[in-house]
Formats: C-alpha cells, structure tokens, sequence
C-alpha cells in the first residue's frame, strides 16, 4: 500500500544533545575539582544530573526509528493519538497551529468519529482557548512543514476516493527529493558558532557585540513567541539566540580548560626552574630548554611559549599574556597564575 510514513527528525536529538552536552562537561568539571559538599560541588551534580538525562533522551530520539504518523488513501493513524485511524470521510477540515513554539495540525472531525480516549475537562478547555481542537497532530519531533502537510490532508479529505492515491504518491515524491538538509544546516550553524567563538576571544569589543547581538535575536524571538506569524527574521533570530548561549557556554569552557592547563605548565616549569637551581646553584638564563625537554602537547606547547622567563639572579618571574593581553604571573605557593 502506498503511503506516507512521518518519523522523527534526528535534528531535535542532535539539538538536545548539543544543547546539554555543554552543562554536563561543566558539571563533570566541577565533580572534580570542587570540594565535596559545597555549592559548586552540589550543584555539579545537579547540572550532571538534569543535562545528562537530556542527552538520554537525545540519544532516543537518534535512535527512535518507530513511525509517528501513517497517511494513506484510508486515512490518517498517529501513535500518540491513540484514537486508531481518523478516516477521510470523517474529516471535515485541517489547520496548522503553533502552541509556544510547538507544530501542531488540528484536525476536524465530524459526529461519526468516536473518541477512544476521553480527554480530560481542563485539556478540552486549554485546546479551546489556544484555538486547537480535541484531535491534533504533534509535529513538534517531525521534520514537515505543517502547511504543506495540512494542504495535502485538506485536499484528500475533499476529494474522491479514486484521487487520494494520487495525491499520497506525489507527495511522497516531492518528498524524496529533499536532501540532507538538517546536515547541511548543522555545518552551517557550527562554522557560525566558531566564528562568533572566535570574535568573542579577539577582545572586550568583540565579546559584547555577539552579547548585544543575541540580546536582540532574543528580543525578536519574544516579540514573536505566541503568534502564528513566524518571519523568516523569528526564525534566523532564534537560531542566533541558541548560537549566542552556546557561544557563552564555550567560551566558560574554554577559559577553565585554557585556566588549568596553564596551570600546569606553569607548575611544570617552576619545578624544572627550582630543580634546576638545585643541581646548578642558580636559576638558568632561559628556559627554552627546559620547555623542550617536558614533552608538552600542542596545546600546552602553545601556552609555554607565550610564557616570558625574568631572572634577577636571586628570583625569577614567570608571567603569560593571555587572550585578553591581560599578563599574569605563576604564584609558586599557590601553584596557579594571578
């Protein structure tokens, strides 16, 4: 039988992953270096907790191959629903409906359609007052534009019987020809994101122009949120407010990954300095050497050479000039740079 068989769109996963992916690396970070029952310890395990079960889901929803919704020339059947198939002959009409950001087609039925599950008093009220009606398919975990689709539904319902395979089928072509657009789209989005990652690391003027960018895509999202009327600017907006938070988030981990491997190079260098002075009775004139000799990797080989070595003869200086041209010096007692 030929029909349309509706799944679930693996960008949500990848969404919801890359979106708690983040809070839980920082809360596996502060497990491990925060002190066990303070603030920061708690709430890692908070943030480990909450975000991790947001990547489970995201793992299921990659992973959840069951159809969703199945159009054919007999009708429309939707899992959720569990109401069995809604038969054309019974759908009086269709309409697309945006319920805080979520898709929904809300279908129409005539008295011959008998509701299986009785929906409870405040849901019929709820669905009243947003303009939806009992029956309603979530298109929130499908990727379909919900105006297309409720053409189509709108067009089967009004016609014959012997139409309705038609439509399905061309349908279902137009459909195989769309190509790997949610990869596509990701590419793009994760190029904008390291741009923005990299204006915000270049300076002070850098960083609050992506803020003041995502405060106004914020702003535009609000305006928008509520309404049917979804521009192309809501659109562009909300994907730049979720690449401004994510651009935040990376940059948090960035500087704490950037924070303790400087540490330890500087730790490192200090006891190569200290047992240097032990062997020789001095501290060296340079520590080219020393740096060669400690096997760094490129990361830490990059954060060594920005390190600048000053020795008075009696005490020796070690300062690192940061992203921010901000100069540091390592502190030997509490073995980190201030």
């Amino acid at each position: 039988m030929t029909e349309i068989k509706l799944y679930k769109s693996s960008r949500n996963g990848f969404k919801l992953i890359a979106l708690s992916l983040p809070f839980v690396i920082i809360g596996i970070w502060a497990i491990s270096k925060e002190t066990f029952g303070t603030f920061d310890y708690i709430m890692g395990w908070i943030s480990l907790l909450f975000f991790g079960l947001g990547i489970l889901i995201g793992v299921f929803t990659l992973l959840d191959k069951r159809v969703q919704i199945i159009i054919n020339e007999k009708g429309i059947f939707d899992k959720t629903l569990k109401q069995g198939l809604i038969k054309w002959e019974q759908i009086i009409e269709v309409y697309p409906i945006d319920i805080n950001n979520q898709k929904f087609i809300s279908i129409v039925v005539d008295e011959t359609f008998e509701f299986k599950k009785n929906q409870y008093k405040w849901t019929e009220k709820l669905n009243y007052l947003v303009g939806a009606q009992k029956l309603n398919l979530n298109l929130s975990q499908i990727k379909i534009d919900e105006n297309k689709l409720s053409e189509l539904i709108n067009k089967i319902a009004n016609s014959e019987k012997n139409e309705r395979l038609n439509f399905i089928r061309k349908f279902s072509s137009d459909k195989k020809l769309e190509t790997n657009y949610d990869y596509t789209n990701f590419i793009i989005y994760f190029l904008i994101l390291i741009i923005l990652v990299f204006i915000s690391l270049q300076n002070f003027i850098g960083f609050m122009s992506v803020i003041i960018l995502m405060g106004i895509s914020a702003l535009i999202v609000k305006w928008y949120s509520g309404t049917n009327n979804k521009s192309n600017l809501y659109k562009y907006a909300r994907i730049m407010t979720y690449l401004g938070f994510l651009n935040i988030v990376v940059l948090f981990l960035f500087f704490k990954i950037y924070d303790s491997t400087s540490n330890k190079v500087g730790l490192k260098i200090s006891n190569e300095i200290e047992t240097y002075k032990s062997n020789f009775g001095k501290y060296p004139n340079e520590i080219n050497s020393i740096r060669e000799k400690l096997n760094l990797n490129v990361f830490q080989d990059y954060i060594a050479n920005k390190i600048e070595y000053k020795n008075s003869g009696n005490e020796y200086k070690l300062e690192l000039e940061t992203f921010n041209n901000n100069q540091k010096e390592f502190d030997n007692e509490l073995k980190e740079w201030n």
